[in-house]
């Protein structure tokens, strides 16, 4: 008989789960119970939301992608009011001549 390395509960020496604490031994000669492969998603998951977080900001878009945006923004308000005076001017010259 031999100890769980979890819960301390008998095994017999052949076993390869605990009954009571659903541990199982891992083929590289580990001990693996429910509770660490739940613990080892929840760290993978922190770990992805972080990576994401990084790469995309709060907006979810990468940081590049939304100043592009917001350049463009700027450069299409600035083409229109370039073309607005344009024709502001054009119609100023028009009633001159």
């Amino acid at each position: 008989m031999k100890p769980c390395p979890a819960c301390r509960s008998e095994l017999p020496d052949d076993a390869l789960t605990c009954p009571k604490c659903g541990g199982s031994y891992q083929p590289d000669g580990g001990f693996q119970t429910p509770w660490d492969v739940e613990m080892a998603k929840q760290a993978a998951e922190r770990e992805r939301k972080v990576e994401r977080a990084e790469r995309f900001g709060a907006l979810g878009k990468p940081h590049t992608e939304f100043f592009l945006e917001k350049k463009s923004g700027c450069l299409v308000a600035a083409l229109f009011a370039l073309s607005a005076g344009a024709v502001t001017l054009a119609v100023l010259v028009a009633e001159i001549a």
